[in-house]
């Protein structure tokens, strides 16, 4: 019952529709067209200017105004060389790159494989070993400085810098 009575309701009101959307009323439509505007109409043809120069040859005379190269040693010393990295601490560590009061010597550790020198540079503290080399494994000597010898009996660090061999004492 309920699929009859929902049947017919479906199709009375398809029904009601389709003959209210046939009403025969008269209603004037208007627009109100004073306000727009009609692009004028452009009779004139765009010449195609390509078309005619590429039918007559154009004879050009072709001069040689090149620049010389330069050499080698103008562009060298007008270009900076090397990589800049705006992080890095390269600049810093050029600028003082010597055994002075940056380097603190703060303390020894003995074990049974290695000999350990607790330093201080350029505000960075870690430990350096008989194998350091500055500014190859390690950040805490300076460029090209090598650990010579620790001696943890006497309290003493053996470095050769610049072809000079420092001995710090604790």
């Amino acid at each position: 019952m309920y699929k009859f009575f929902h049947k017919n309701f479906i199709s009375y009101l398809l029904l009601g529709i389709l003959i209210s959307s046939c009403n025969s009323k008269n209603e004037n439509f208007d627009l109100d067209l004073s306000n727009f505007k009609i692009p004028p109409k452009n009779n004139e043809k765009i010449l195609n200017l390509e078309s005619k120069d590429s039918l007559v040859t154009k004879k050009e005379i072709i001069k040689n105004e090149l620049k010389n190269y330069q050499n080698k040693s103008e562009i060298l010393s007008s270009i900076p060389l090397g990589k800049i990295d705006p992080f890095s601490e390269e600049g810093i560590k050029d600028e003082v790159n010597n055994l002075n009061t940056n380097f603190k010597l703060i303390g020894f550790l003995n074990t049974k494989k290695s000999k350990y020198v607790f330093v201080s540079y350029l505000g960075q503290e870690g430990t350096i070993t008989e194998e350091s080399i500055g500014g190859e494994n390690t950040n805490l000597l300076p460029n090209g400085a090598k650990v010579l010898k620790i001696d943890p009996k006497k309290l003493k660090l053996i470095i050769s810098f610049e072809n000079e061999d420092y001995i710090l004492e604790l």
